[in-house]
């Protein structure tokens, strides 16, 4: 018999005598996440690639360093070569620990980790304990431990497809590992026919249009941010609260370009009197024509996250009047958007913060396709700066500890603090 497994890349690997080169991430995540957690024993179909996931996010959401969290996306990945064994049939087969153990110290060689000190292996095994015991609660209804750990963030323990997990896993893992020479950041707004994406890096930018919301994500897998002005996290009953509110009271003059946000119902509805009446049903109001104008572009970012969970309040909302006064020291330029000077003001406060905004507005004002929508490309491009001057992941929030919605997306508008 062979001594070597085939793995997903077609590498003749040989678990028993690993070598470092011959290791994969691309293995890893394929194995992982067709590879079921608890040997099965769930109430769905909850993958290792998606428990690790799940550890991962938690130790970036406790601020554990970038090795520990690569650490817990990692800490599985021996299974990929050797499977895993129950607890009971593992303590009695000391053989396997010592396979098990010399493959996963390998593999965290390979990727760097290989003097992980005791602290940092402790809080991978914290992560790992924590989420092990919500995995029980969630998925076998079986309280684990009498005082339940605690977990930082919420976590997704929903049946997924195992290509999205792998891509998540896989997107987690290039986040983390790769050597960055440039910020990205991303800001979309709605236009006629599609949408604006204005790109902005430390050295370059680039300006499309484009029909669907996922070709942002085909393009700019590698994204630091990703802001778009568009509703994300819509509310199903009057307890659902938005930030749309709280924004208008920031907006003093302003703050009738807040649109309040439809119900997910409304925005599923085929007509306007249909979407009126859900809305009044569900939220005890009605729906303005401005509102519901916007309610196709809502729907298809909304379905966007529900089929590629992965980037669930990854693509975040704002609004560009709120990032304008944020950015106005708290103060909102009242000049209408539409006119020469409204144009004109947003353009020279943008233009402290980024250098090549001007050359931008020239760009599009010589571009066919954008020169008659100039005031979504310095709107598009009000999102990008906002992601540029948080790019440390310091976006600040309102409300700074948003709700949930039913779907798992965070009801928040994002803003960056003038510098």
């Amino acid at each position: 018999m062979f001594d070597y497994i085939l793995t997903y890349s077609k590498i003749k690997f040989y678990p028993l005598e690993p070598v470092k080169e011959d290791i994969k991430i691309e293995d890893i995540a394929h194995s992982l996440s067709l590879m079921t957690r608890a040997n099965g024993h769930c109430s769905h179909f909850y993958s290792v690639a998606q428990h690790s996931v799940n550890c991962c996010q938690e130790a970036k959401s406790r601020g554990y360093s970038e090795r520990v969290q690569l650490g817990c996306l990692l800490h599985d990945a021996s299974e990929s070569y050797i499977s895993d064994l129950t607890r009971p049939v593992k303590r009695n087969l000391p053989e396997y620990f010592a396979i098990e153990e010399k493959l996963q110290s390998v593999i965290y060689d390979r990727f760097g980790l290989d003097n992980l000190c005791q602290e940092e292996l402790k809080q991978i095994e914290e992560v790992d304990d924590a989420l092990l015991h919500y995995e029980f609660e969630e998925l076998m209804d079986f309280k684990l431990l009498d005082a339940p750990p605690k977990l930082v963030t919420e976590h997704d323990f929903s049946q997924r497809d195992f290509g999205s997990v792998k891509k998540e896993f896989l997107a987690k893992f290039n986040a983390i590992t790769r050597k960055k020479t440039s910020i990205k950041c991303v800001g979309i707004d709605g236009c006629k026919g599609g949408w604006v994406v204005v790109t902005l890096t430390d050295t370059s930018f680039e300006i499309n249009m484009i029909k669907n919301i996922g070709e942002v994500f085909n393009a700019h897998n590698d994204y630091d941010s990703v802001i778009v002005d568009m509703p994300i996290g819509l509310p199903e009953s009057t307890t659902d609260v938005r930030p749309d509110g709280a924004v208008r009271s920031l907006l003093k003059g302003k703050a009738s370009s807040i649109f309040n946000t439809p119900c997910r119902q409304a925005v599923y509805a085929n007509s306007y009197d249909e979407a009126n009446e859900i809305n009044k049903r569900i939220l005890g109001k009605g729906l303005s024509k401005q509102s519901y104008a916007i309610c196709g572009k809502i729907k298809e970012i909304d379905k966007f996250v529900s089929d590629f969970p992965e980037y669930k309040n990854h693509l975040v909302e704002s609004h560009p009047e709120l990032c304008f006064a944020m950015l106005n020291s708290g103060e909102p330029i009242y000049d209408n958007k539409h006119t020469y000077q409204g144009a004109r003001k947003r353009i020279e406060l943008l233009s402290r913060y980024y250098d090549k905004t001007e050359e931008i507005i020239s760009y599009a004002n010589n571009s066919p396709k954008l020169m008659n929508c100039l005031d979504d490309v310095i709107d598009a491009l009000c999102m990008a700066v906002t992601g540029m001057i948080a790019h440390d992941n310091l976006l600040k929030t309102i409300p700074e500890n948003p709700m949930m919605d039913k779907q798992g997306i965070l009801m928040q508008m994002v803003y960056a603090e003038r510098m």
